[in-house]
């Protein structure tokens, strides 16, 4: 399935009944948590309020709430046809060396294709349709969360952050958290963008090789070419696409306490003192579009991409231990937190060296506090299954590490 942007991509659930307008006025400040919290719960669909209080900006939630949802902004029509994915990364990130002429002419088309994938800069850009700058930038214009009772302040949940080192020209994407500290600044690591197209936010949280850049995968996903558009105050460049983007700095020794804040673990996080970004320009799209989320105990909204991307981890995994049959990172694991892996054993102690090898192999999993191993005939996503075999097989003399 290929579309532009955001907005060409809400079509498609609207379309099959999946989102619903909220026609109400409805309060970011707890009530819309509450709403979206329900909603995902219920497995329901993706959510457009349209008249957020104290704002004239609609707001997207529950977009990702369902791992279809989630294969729908990757390109795919269903779960399953994400393995299609990792396999693709699987290749790339090892490829197979040619055994012969006819071999390495196969390979030609999936390198050609991912050269014609890099990202196309444009000189007229949607995200920069207006401009707020320096002396009117107000983040109170815009409906932020403040997603439970006992949180700081409005946090933004799915900001893209755009960053690049001082050795390569290649630019970093991810996402991480701002705290609105003031009508200019925010508690958070680097450039932010708002409302990127699906494919460019899930690329964010993709294992993609460190060779191939976020924009790149997204185009792969996307089938097109992603468009981007230089900042106008920096050097970094963000989606053309974008909903909103803000643009700024970080003064090197500006720090402020950040949360605490409800988190994924079902938590208030501790107190801890991150940089302070300042905010130079809003640049925004003609009535944007604010993608919002929350966290909180699984599952939430940002463990649906986890449920759905165990399917590209699986080939990824195989590729270097093809004894695994499955893999699996349940969301109540807060989806990076517990893995269970089905394997066919060989040899004694095997168990232990594909536990190992999970836990290095891919940085994703570097947080992850507990690999479980199991036979193959035990179904690895059946926690019933998996307690009796771990009730009826395990030694925990010999077989805990």
């Amino acid at each position: 399935m290929k579309y532009r942007d955001l907005r060409d991509f809400v079509a498609t659930p609207e379309a099959a009944g999946e989102l619903r307008r909220v026609r109400h006025e409805i309060d970011p400040c707890l009530e819309m948590t509450e709403i979206c919290d329900r909603t995902l719960r219920a497995r329901g669909p993706a959510l457009l309020f349209e008249k957020p209080k104290r704002s004239t900006i609609q707001v997207l939630a529950n977009l990702f709430g369902t791992p279809r949802r989630v294969a729908l902004g990757m390109g795919e029509e269903s779960v399953e046809a994400l393995r299609e994915v990792g396999k693709l990364l699987a290749f790339l990130k090892e490829p197979d060396p040619p055994k012969g002429l006819k071999s390495a002419w196969k390979s030609l088309p999936i390198f050609k294709k991912i050269l014609d994938m890099a990202p196309k800069t444009v000189t007229r850009a949607a995200c920069q349709e207006n401009t707020i700058k320096k002396d009117q930038v107000d983040l109170a214009r815009f409906p932020v969360q403040t997603c439970w009772p006992g949180d700081a302040g409005p946090l933004i949940t799915w900001g893209l952050v755009v960053t690049r080192g001082p050795l390569k020209d290649r630019q970093n994407l991810g996402i991480n958290r701002q705290q609105i500290i003031g009508p200019n600044k925010v508690i958070m690591r680097w450039l932010s963008h708002r409302g990127a197209d699906p494919a460019t936010t899930l690329a964010a949280v993709t294992p993609i090789p460190d060779t191939l850049s976020e924009f790149a995968f997204a185009g792969l996903l996307r089938g097109a070419r992603t468009e981007q558009a230089k900042c106008q105050t920096n050097d970094l460049y963000v989606p053309a696409s974008a909903e909103i983007v803000l643009e700024g700095y970080i003064q090197p020794g500006e720090t402020a306490p950040e949360g605490p804040f409800g988190d994924h673990t079902g938590y208030y996080n501790e107190v801890e003192t991150f940089p302070v970004f300042t905010i130079e320009r809003i640049t925004h799209r003609t009535n944007p579009i604010y993608h919002s989320t929350y966290t909180g105990r699984p599952p939430d909204e940002p463990a649906m991409p986890g449920v759905a991307q165990n399917e590209v981890f699986i080939p990824l995994l195989q590729k270097q231990f093809p004894e695994i049959v499955d893999f699996y990172l349940p969301p109540e694991g807060c989806s990076y937190r517990l893995a269970v892996v089905s394997m066919k054993k060989q040899y004694p102690g095997h168990a232990k060296r594909v536990m190992m090898g999970v836990w290095s192999y891919l940085r994703q999993f570097m947080y992850t506090k507990f690999v479980i191993v199991v036979d193959d005939d035990v179904n690895a996503r059946d926690w019933k299954d998996v307690i009796w075999a771990l009730t009826t097989r395990v030694d925990p003399a010999r077989d805990a590490v």
